[in-house]
């Protein structure tokens, strides 16, 4: 197989970058479109596995979630605009961590252009989680840039300590976190504190083909957090593993490539 520098830079070749008011996406292939929203980093290049297993079937759009972006709300409207520049009238909708809190939030606000949805490695804030995020966010403020850098480190070194590949995403985050500055990283926290605050507003009523795919051992959300966003799609299908933690794209990518391909081919025969 291929070392991960190498499928980055491959990555790299075969998706045009461009810009939209200050919003950095990717795009690369030809068919339906597949939105792919990353985790809480925000690095497009975080789905590099997928965008390339897809791009030989559908049209696949990644980003880089912009550092001045507050509420997830806001986001989600850049991701409308950002569609309507591309001509995408529906796409098919992945999410990891806070990207599936993102997909959520998009299917809330413009349900109309999502055809359909993928949920990975997350769930839902909610008013439980007010006081931790808030908390979170305001240690990051009061607290030595470096002294914080070296935090998200350490924890990320533990979440991904059982993968070959930990120490490029490692660099890769830290990168993104350096670019960000700490006001960057703060506005990430104010996202899911915002969303956090009112989530439990959001009604269920979008009825297309879903997908949850999580893992038992994930040590960053909670049952409830997971339930709290299964509740919003009844009927939606499941594949629940034993072990892979946070990111099954990074430990159990041929599982993970195979579960999205098979619900995009089920979504299409639906459609």
């Amino acid at each position: 197989m291929r070392t991960i520098e190498q499928r980055a830079a491959e990555f790299g070749r075969v998706h045009g970058a461009k810009e939209l008011a200050g919003l950095r996406y990717y795009t690369g292939g030809a068919g339906e479109s597949v939105l792919m929203l990353p985790g809480g980093a925000g690095i497009g290049v975080s789905w590099v596995d997928l965008a390339l297993a897809l791009r030989g079937e559908y049209r696949t759009i990644t980003l880089d979630y912009p550092s001045t972006a507050t509420t997830l709300a806001s986001l989600a409207d850049d991701l409308v605009a950002l569609l309507d520049a591309e001509g995408v009238d529906r796409a098919h909708v992945v999410g990891q961590s806070a990207g599936g809190m993102l997909a959520e939030v998009l299917t809330q606000r413009a349900p109309d252009r999502v055809a359909s949805l993928v949920f990975s490695g997350t769930g839902l804030y909610g008013p439980e989680d007010v006081e931790r995020l808030a908390g979170k966010l305001a240690t990051i403020r009061e607290t030595p840039w470096d002294q914080t850098v070296e935090a998200v480190r350490e924890a990320l070194r533990a979440v991904w300590q059982d993968s070959a590949e930990g120490a490029f995403w490692l660099s890769q985050v830290e990168s993104a976190y350096q670019r960000a500055g700490r006001e960057g990283l703060a506005n990430s926290y104010a996202m899911l504190l915002d969303l956090a605050r009112h989530s439990d507003q959001f009604k269920p009523g979008w009825r297309g083909p879903t997908l949850f795919l999580a893992a038992v051992d994930d040590p960053l959300i909670t049952a409830a957090h997971s339930q709290c966003l299964h509740a919003l799609h009844p009927g939606a299908d499941l594949h629940l593993y034993s072990d892979g933690g946070h990111s099954l794209l990074l430990t159990r990518p041929s599982d993970y490539i195979t579960e999205v391909t098979n619900h995009l081919r089920r979504a299409l025969n639906a459609g």
